[in-house]
């Protein structure tokens, strides 16, 4: 091992962490390519080290090589840091692996999977925690919203959104705070929201502008500018925001020029001039748009403007030239679109798969359990068989013993005849008996599949370590440690997985889950509260608020009852 590995090594505590990892972590958000150099250099050297720094080498590398923009091509090593991290972790690095994992699922087109994870991230995440890493979960909620965008999922994304602004609020960065709002207001200018959009810029704007970050204010008025030079009512606004974005904007180079990226502007000068009558000054600001390579959707606005010009001028032959040069830039930008529109139906059927796969071994359950049932209804029709069968075979000896009343032996066989009886109704009483008793097993037997198909190993929970451990401290009482509340969050999720991802899918906060998990093990309402270190009304807000959302009842009470009646899961 070299010099540099052992200096490496030197002060390597339990998270996996040593001084230079720690180091090109902090910079990795900043500085990602850099950041990814150094880890780079240290990878031949990596493959010696114990494995909280192999794993924590490995996590920061995904890290970034997502900050450098460097597409992921496989999940493997984002499950196996995901697994890792999920026993032996902080909550900041759980959170920090599953937003990975989501990202990998980004990249690879499985849009509905990748949400999934960032749902999981979120779970996972302390906010309570004094070192709570809001950063991760900034833009964890941020990428939940982008996905919701491409597949049109507004509300879903206004509401991603929205927290992605709180939590890089609270981690300090208030220009990304500020600027996801302003992705709110261009949603709702997509919902025809515009009163809303323009609310919510011009407080955007006044909030850059009182922290120091007037080129921001003025990139947000643009979507002011574009909302304006749209009514005839509100062009004086927009004369008034052209003038100040001209003024102070630092976009323009020494010619009063803007690069080609940024030329979106002079469609909404454009349509401004356009409006008010003066269409030389249109005309020009419309082919200023213009530069080389520039993509159908590009030239979409130049040419409906040029358009719009001439049809004014009534100059059929540049009209004729860029009625078929907006056409021919609109197929494109359609054609564009219904790409982009395939892409997310690709994602849609990949997530049409796991619901598929989840279906079928659902039936296999189910053609198992009707197998079952169509054994004990065919043992209940033998019995019926068996019955009639008997009953015939009565009345045929009876009739018998009347042919033979006349007989000298009638007596005799009349004895016989009745000691047979006997005997048989003995042996068809024995065999009914016998068949009730497997009629019973086999319902027993049915009952105990369906337990198990709903609550895989439920009956060895209460031998738990930590679900023993939990009945000890409610009973001195005693605030539960973070690792406690995970171990038992682990060994729920091994067994009623489905009680845990209904509460996750309803958005059921922290409190919740752990309320959740407390009253399914029976633990009284005033230890919950003493276990969570919070009041006994935070407890029933969150008892109400878990029946309200998994049980559809607007109580605290039978919250217990309601866990074992819809997931079967049996504390002894």
């Amino acid at each position: 091992m070299t010099v540099g590995v052992l200096l490496l090594l030197t002060g390597c505590g339990g998270d996996g962490y040593t001084s230079p990892l720690r180091a090109i972590d902090s910079v990795i958000n900043e500085k990602p390519d850099s950041a990814l150099r150094l880890l780079d250099s240290l990878s031949t050297e990596a493959a010696t080290w114990p494995k909280s720094l192999r794993m924590r080498h490995s996590l920061l590398t995904l890290k970034a090589q997502n900050k450098a923009y460097i597409p992921f091509t496989s999940d493997s090593l984002a499950r196996d840091l995901v697994g890792y991290y999920d026993d032996n972790g902080s909550s900041n690095d759980r959170l920090l692996a599953h937003y990975l994992l989501g990202c990998v699922y980004r990249d690879l087109g499985e849009a509905p999977h990748a949400v999934g994870c960032y749902l999981d991230a979120i779970s996972l995440a302390d906010t309570t925690a004094a070192d709570c890493d809001y950063h991760t979960l900034a833009v964890t909620y941020s990428q939940m919203a982008k996905i919701y965008h491409q597949q049109l999922l507004l509300t879903d994304e206004i509401e991603a959104q929205k927290h992605s602004s709180h939590y890089a609020l609270l981690d300090g960065d208030t220009c990304i705070a500020i600027f996801n709002k302003d992705l709110i207001a261009s949603t709702y200018l997509l919902l025809n929201r515009n009163d809303s959009a323009e609310c919510l810029l011009k407080e955007d704007i006044d909030l850059y502008i009182k922290h120091g970050y007037q080129q921001e204010a003025m990139q947000a008025s643009l979507s002011l500018l574009y909302m304006y030079v749209k009514s005839s009512d509100r062009l004086p606004e927009a004369k008034q925001l052209i003038d100040q974005f001209e003024s102070e904007s630092d976009w323009f180079d020494s010619h009063h020029e803007l690069p080609p990226s940024r030329r979106q502007y002079y469609s909404y000068k454009g349509q401004y001039f356009d409006r008010t009558g003066n269409l030389d000054s249109a005309e020009y600001y419309y082919r200023k748009i213009y530069r080389p390579n520039m993509g159908p959707v590009d030239k979409d606005p130049m040419y409906r403007g040029l358009l719009s010009v001439f049809k004014k001028r009534h100059q059929a032959d540049s009209i004729a030239k860029y009625a078929l040069l907006y056409g021919e830039a609109n197929d494109s930008s359609i054609a564009k679109k219904d790409q982009a529109l395939t892409a997310q139906m690709a994602s849609l059927y990949n997530y049409n798969r796991y619901q598929r796969e989840a279906l079928e071994s659902e039936n296999k359950a189910l053609e198992a359990q009707n197998r079952l049932l169509y054994l004990c209804i065919f043992v209940v029709l033998g019995l019926l068989v068996l019955a009639y069968t008997g009953k015939k075979l009565l009345r045929w000896r009876r009739e018998k013993l009347l042919e033979l009343k006349s007989r000298s032996q009638v007596v005799e066989i009349l004895q016989n005849e009745v000691l047979q009886h006997e005997h048989e109704k003995t042996q068809m009483a024995e065999e009914k008996s016998l068949l009730a008793k497997e009629n019973h097993s086999l319902k027993e037997e049915i009952g105990q599949m369906k337990i198990r198909e709903n609550a895989t190993a439920s009956d060895n929970l209460s031998d738990e370590p930590i679900v023993k451990r939990v009945n000890e401290l409610a009973q001195k009482p005693r605030t539960m440690t973070q690792e406690e509340w995970r171990l038992l969050t682990k060994v729920f999720a091994r067994y009623c997985p489905q009680l845990l991802s209904d509460l996750r899918q309803n958005n059921a906060s922290q409190i919740m889950i752990r309320v959740c998990m407390l009253s399914a093990l029976g633990v009284r309402h005033n230890e919950q509260a003493a276990l969570l270190d919070i009041t006994k009304q935070e407890v029933t807000n969150a008892k109400t608020a878990i029946n309200q959302k998994i049980f559809n009842q607007n109580t605290s009470r039978d919250i217990s009852q309601n866990i074992v009646a819809k997931y079967h899961l049996l504390v002894i």
